[in-house]
């Protein structure tokens, strides 16, 4: 799977932790990404983790930082398949519905369907404006006018959807762009354990031995402590649902 991440110039739906691998799916690459046109890209040729703020850049711009990607059979129709992008991590307990995505960036799925690594189909999901009446045009899927790190967008079609609610760009398509409880399942408290000379550039705390290992695994499950559903925090998700068919075209 491809990340590409640029900046532009000028009802919840399944469970992303039914995650399946994708040739159980369409059998083909699909590559998610946040594009825009003034930055160069940032290409990543395999993503197997998630990513939370990881540089002051990134936290700079939460917008333009994905946390996830998932993607998974529809729960309620057979012939569907489900795309989900997470962005803009670290949304406090109730700042979900008072953070909003960025503008200025134009979110990408690129579904890559002969398998030579270059995009085939996209998805666009621009928005405009901010606040709870923020809009949300969908793009694709459609043949891309240009590949890469050329982003173009295209035609959206002419129903557009609003913040936090679901809706049909087009028929066959749902469409839910909102705030969600981030699924990701991180274990803070032992990492630092494991790691203790990362916790003071993010705590401001100087650690003992900040180069000595305490422990060398993570917990079991049974014992492990979830930092980010502790801590309640949200992301802002773009939620896809259409046939599996439209991505093979």
């Amino acid at each position: 799977m491809q990340i590409a991440i640029q900046r532009l110039s000028g009802s919840q739906m399944g469970d992303p932790r039914e995650l399946v691998t994708l040739k159980h799916l369409v059998k083909k690459l699909v590559a998610v990404g946040v594009a825009a046109l003034i930055l160069p890209a940032v290409l990543i040729t395999r993503a197997y983790s998630s990513d939370h703020a990881d540089t002051p850049n990134i936290a700079a711009n939460p917008g333009q930082d994905i946390t996830d990607v998932f993607m998974f059979p529809s729960p309620t129709n057979a012939n569907n398949v489900v795309l989900v992008m997470n962005v803009h991590p670290l949304i406090g307990p109730g700042e979900g519905t008072s953070t909003y995505f960025d503008p200025n960036v134009l979110y990408q799925f690129k579904i890559d369907n002969t398998g030579d690594a270059v995009e085939d189909l996209v998805i666009q999901a621009k928005f405009t404006g901010t606040g709870a009446t923020q809009k949300v045009a969908i793009s694709g899927p459609i043949r891309p006018s240009t590949t890469g790190n050329s982003n173009k967008i295209e035609h959206a079609f002419g129903t557009t959807g609003v913040y936090n609610t679901t809706f049909s760009p087009t028929a066959g398509m749902t469409v839910f762009a909102g705030p969600r409880e981030d699924p990701f399942f991180f274990d803070l408290d032992q990492f630092f354990t494991i790691f203790p000379d990362r916790a003071t550039p993010i705590t401001g705390t100087p650690v003992a031995n900040p180069n000595q290992p305490q422990s060398t695994t993570f917990r079991s499950l049974a014992t492990a402590q979830d930092f980010l559903s502790v801590h309640q925090f949200n992301v802002l998700s773009i939620v896809v649902e259409l046939p599996k068919a439209s991505l093979l075209k």
